[in-house]
C-alpha cells in the first residue's frame, strides 16, 4: 500500500505544478504581459467556437428535475421538446446514448462540480452580511482549487463529448461570493500575492500608486487590500471631487480580473478536452460591484453564457457566441409566448426551461401527462424550434444595428453602487442581490437607455469600456454617435479617445456626473470632459434634492418604485425630466467641437424604463429630445411602424436580412391582434413574412396583421444598403 500512496502523492504534486496553466497557460513566462506564474496582463479574449452543424434552429432545453427525459420522452415530443441537460457527466454513459439513439441533444451543467464557482449553501453565509476582508472558501488563488476543477471537468467531459452536446457550463450561479451580494472575498495570501503583482504592473513605481491613492506604502510588497467599510464615510456626500475610492476600486477590479481569468483557464481547459464545443456557464447575475461580473471581462473569459443579453449581444456580434436564457412559465399564455419570442428576436439561440410543473403525474392511476399550460404552449415551442429560427441562429448572421453606442463602463458602475449604498450606513453588507438586482441605479438606467433608443426606431450597440481603454476600437470609424449613462468614471486614455470621436465628427451625448472620478475612482477638480461638454460646476449646490445621492433608495425596497425615488421630490425639473447636477451653469447644453458636437443632458433618463414613466410625459419629453439629436447628425430610424413600444432589429447574413418585430414593453403584449403598417426606410426588394408566408406587393409600404405576444418577421434583399 506505502508505494501506492507514494506515486498517489506525486501525481498530486505533479497537478499541481502542471497549474502554471492556471496561472501561466495563457500568459506564459516568455510572454512580457506577466509576471512569475501570475497573469497579470490584459485579459485576452479566448477563442470562439461555433456551434455545431445540428443546432442551426432555436434550441429548447429541459432542465431535469420534476421529469425523467428517460421516462417522458413520449411527452418531450408531444409538447414539441427534443433537448435536455446532463448533471455533471461522469457515469451518464445512458443519457449519451440517448441523445445519439433519439437526436437530442443536452447541455452539460456543472462539468467544474458544485460548491466551488458556486459556492455551497453551508459557505455561502461565511462571506456574506460582514464588513471585513476574508478569505473566500475554495480560493481561486489556491491551485489545489484549480486542480480540482480541472479533475472534474476531465471527468466530465470524457463521457459527455461522446453524444450530442450542445455546451459544457462549469456551473450555475457562479459568483465570487454569492450572487451579486457584497463579499469582501478574497484575502488568501496567493490572492494578496497575486493583486501585488498586478498593481505593480499597472502601476510600475509605488511612487505613482501612493499619488492615486493617497497612500505611503514603501514597496507593492507591503500593499494590504481594503473593504468598503475603510472608504465609505469618505464617499457618502459631495463634493465628489473629494472623494477617493482607489484603494477599494482597485481591489474589486482586481477581483473581477482574477475571476475572469480562472474561467478563461477553465475555458481552454475544456477545450482541450473537447475543442468543437464551447465552454462557460449559466445562471449569470447583472453587472454590479460584487460577484465578479465585469461583462468587459467576462465576455473575453467564455465561449456561451446565461447572462445580461443587452451587453452580451453587443460583444458577442461579430463573431457570435451562443447567449441562452432561462425560461420559466407564469401561468400566462400570452406572457410566456412573448418571452420566448422576444428572446429568439434578441438573438438568443437557446433557452434552459425550468419545468416546475410542466409533467405531471395522476395520484389515482400514476399516469404522466403534460400539464395544461404546456399543452397550450406547444405550437410554441414547436414553431420557434423550426424553421422560422433558422437565419436568426445562423453563425454568419449578425445583428446590423445603428452607428450608436451606449458606453459600459464597469468602474462607473462600482462607483454608482457606492452611491445607492449610502442611504445604508453600516448596514451596507446586507444589501442583498435580489435587493441590488430590484434597485441598483446603473442597471436601471442602461435599461433605460435601451428603452429609448428602441422606443424611437434606433439599434445600438454597447461599447467596452476595456476595448477604449486598451486602444482595440476606433470609436470614429464604427459609431456617430456615442452615449454616456453615467460615466462617472473614466480614464485619461479613454477621456482622449471621447475627445477624438468629438473632434472626428461624432455627436457624445452624456446625461450626468460624466468623468468627475478617474477609473480608479478619484476625484478631479473638474470633469475630465468639462471642457469638452462646455459646462461648469458647482458641487457646493448639491445634487437631486439637495439632500441626497442616492436615486433609488433601497431601504424602502418593499415599496412601490415611485417611493424609491423620493430623491426626486424638490429637485429641479426640465419639464418632467428631473435635474441631477443642481449646481451645473446649463442643462441640455450643447458644444461644436472640431467637426463634432457634444451634448450634455443634465437630466437623469434612469426613470424612464418604469412603464408609467416611460407611458407619460417624461417619456415623451426626452424621446423628442434624443430624437431630435439624432435626426441632427443625418440618423433616422431604418423603419417606421405605426404603433408605439415596438422595437426592429435588422439581421444580416450577405445582402438577405430577417427584421424582427417585437414589443417591448411586457405592459402591451396582453392586447389583441392588431394590424401594423410598416415603412421601410432603406432599400428592400422581395419582402415577406416568414411565419405566414405573406409576399407583399410593396416592399417597402405595407400593412399586416400583429400579435403582441409573438414576434413578427420579415425576411427581404438590400443589395444597396
Amino acid at each position: 500500500m506505502r508505494p501506492l500512496g507514494f506515486i498517489a502523492l506525486t501525481l498530486k504534486f505533479c497537478l499541481i505544478l502542471l497549474l502554471t496553466c492556471f496561472i501561466g497557460c495563457t500568459n506564459t513566462l516568455d510572454d512580457p504581459g506577466s509576471t512569475g506564474n501570475y497573469p497579470i496582463g490584459p485579459l485576452e479574449p479566448v477563442p470562439t467556437i461555433q456551434q455545431r452543424p445540428e443546432w442551426n434552429r432555436f434550441t429548447i432545453l429541459v432542465w431535469q428535475w420534476q421529469n425523467d427525459v428517460f421516462e417522458d420522452k413520449e411527452l418531450y415530443e408531444k409538447a414539441g421538446l427534443f433537448g435536455f441537460h446532463i448533471d455533471r457527466g461522469k457515469g451518464m454513459d445512458d443519457l449519451v446514448r440517448f441523445s445519439l439513439e433519439h437526436k437530442f441533444p443536452y447541455y452539460v451543467d456543472h462539468a467544474a462540480g458544485k460548491g466551488i464557482l458556486y459556492l455551497s449553501r453551508n459557505l455561502r453565509p461565511q462571506v456574506t452580511g460582514k464588513r471585513s476582508l476574508l478569505i473566500r472558501p475554495q480560493s481561486l488563488a489556491d491551485p489545489e482549487v484549480i486542480v480540482e476543477l480541472k479533475e472534474q471537468i476531465l471527468a466530465n467531459v470524457q463521457t459527455t463529448k461522446k453524444g450530442l452536446v450542445y455546451a459544457y457550463a462549469f456551473d450555475d450561479e457562479i459568483s465570487l461570493g454569492s450572487f451579486n451580494s457584497p463579499a469582501e472575498v478574497d484575502i488568501h495570501p496567493l490572492s494578496i500575492a497575486w493583486y501585488r503583482k498586478w498593481l505593480e504592473a499597472r502601476y510600475g513605481q509605488i511612487r505613482k500608486l501612493n499619488e492615486t491613492w493617497d497612500s505611503d506604502y514603501g514597496s507593492f510588497n507591503e500593499i494590504q487590500p481594503v473593504s468598503f467599510e475603510d472608504v465609505r464615510k469618505s464617499a457618502s456626500s459631495p463634493p465628489i471631487k473629494n472623494w477617493n475610492l482607489s484603494r477599494w476600486m482597485e481591489w474589486r477590479h482586481f477581483m473581477d480580473y482574477q475571476f475572469a481569468q480562472v474561467l478563461a483557464e477553465l475555458t481552454n481547459y475544456a477545450n482541450k478536452l473537447d475543442p468543437n464545443i464551447p465552454a462557460g456557464f449559466v445562471g449569470g447575475q447583472e453587472p454590479s460591484a460584487y460577484g465578479g461580473y465585469d461583462y468587459a471581462l467576462l465576455s473575453r473569459a467564455v465561449q456561451w453564457m446565461e447572462g445580461s443579453g443587452d451587453l452580451l449581444h453587443s460583444f458577442w456580434n461579430k463573431p457570435r457566441r451562443p447567449i441562452v436564457k432561462t425560461f420559466h412559465t407564469t401561468g400566462s399564455y400570452k406572457t410566456d409566448s412573448w418571452t420566448l419570442w422576444k428572446n429568439l428576436a434578441h438573438g438568443d439561440q437557446a433557452t434552459i426551461a425550468w419545468p416546475e410543473g410542466w409533467f405531471i403525474t395522476d395520484n389515482s392511476t400514476g399516469e404522466r401527462n403534460l400539464s395544461d399550460e404546456i399543452k397550450s404552449l406547444s405550437p410554441v415551442f414547436q414553431e420557434i424550434q423550426g424553421s422560422v429560427s433558422e437565419f436568426i441562429i445562423n453563425p454568419n448572421t449578425y445583428l446590423e444595428t445603428d452607428p450608436i453606442g451606449i458606453y459600459y463602463s464597469h468602474p462607473s458602475i462600482r462607483v454608482s453602487w457606492a452611491m445607492d449604498s449610502i442611504t445604508h450606513g453600516r448596514s451596507w453588507p446586507d444589501r442583498s442581490s435580489s435587493l441590488d438586482d430590484d434597485n441598483l441605479s446603473a442597471g436601471w438606467l442602461r435599461r433605460s437607455w435601451c428603452r429609448l433608443l428602441e422606443d424611437l426606431g434606433y439599434g445600438y450597440t454597447f461599447i467596452s469600456y476595456l476595448d477604449v481603454a486598451e486602444k482595440r476600437i476606433d470609436l470614429a470609424t464604427q459609431y456617430k454617435v456615442i452615449i454616456l449613462p453615467r460615466v462617472i468614471c473614466l480614464s485619461n486614455t479613454e477621456a482622449e479617445a471621447l475627445a477624438a470621436f468629438v473632434e472626428s465628427g461624432g455627436l457624445l451625448i452624456a446625461d450626468s456626473l460624466t468623468g468627475l472620478l478617474t477609473e480608479t475612482g478619484r476625484g478631479r477638480p473638474s470633469g475630465v470632459l468639462d471642457d469638452l461638454f462646455g459646462i461648469v460646476r458647482d458641487e457646493s449646490k448639491a445634487y437631486l434634492n439637495a439632500k441626497s445621492l442616492t436615486e433609488i433608495d433601497a431601504e424602502y425596497g418593499d415599496r412601490p418604485f415611485t417611493d424609491r425615488l423620493h430623491a426626486y421630490n424638490d429637485s429641479l425639473r426640465h419639464g418632467s425630466m428631473v435635474v441631477y447636477e443642481r449646481g451645473t451653469d446649463q442643462t441640455l447644453a450643447r458644444k461644436r467641437s472640431g467637426k463634432g458636437e457634444t451634448f450634455y443632458l443634465n437630466l437623469t433618463p434612469l426613470a424612464y424604463s418604469y412603464f408609467p414613466y416611460r407611458n407619460g410625459n417624461m417619456g415623451k419629453e426626452f424621446r423628442a429630445i434624443i430624437g431630435q439629436e439624432l435626426e441632427s447628425v443625418g440618423l433616422y430610424p431604418r423603419v417606421s411602424i405605426d404603433i408605439p413600444f415596438i422595437e426592429t432589429l435588422l439581421w444580416r447574413n450577405e445582402d438577405r436580412y430577417l427584421m424582427a418585430v417585437v414589443q417591448n414593453a411586457r405592459e402591451m403584449i396582453q392586447k389583441e391582434n392588431q394590424k401594423i403598417h410598416v415603412r421601410f426606410n432603406l432599400p428592400a426588394t422581395g419582402t415577406s413574412n416568414i411565419r405566414t408566408g405573406t409576399v407583399f406587393s410593396n416592399p417597402v409600404s405595407f400593412t399586416d396583421s400583429f400579435n403582441p405576444w409573438e414576434a413578427a418577421f420579415y425576411s427581404f434583399n438590400s443589395t444597396d444598403h
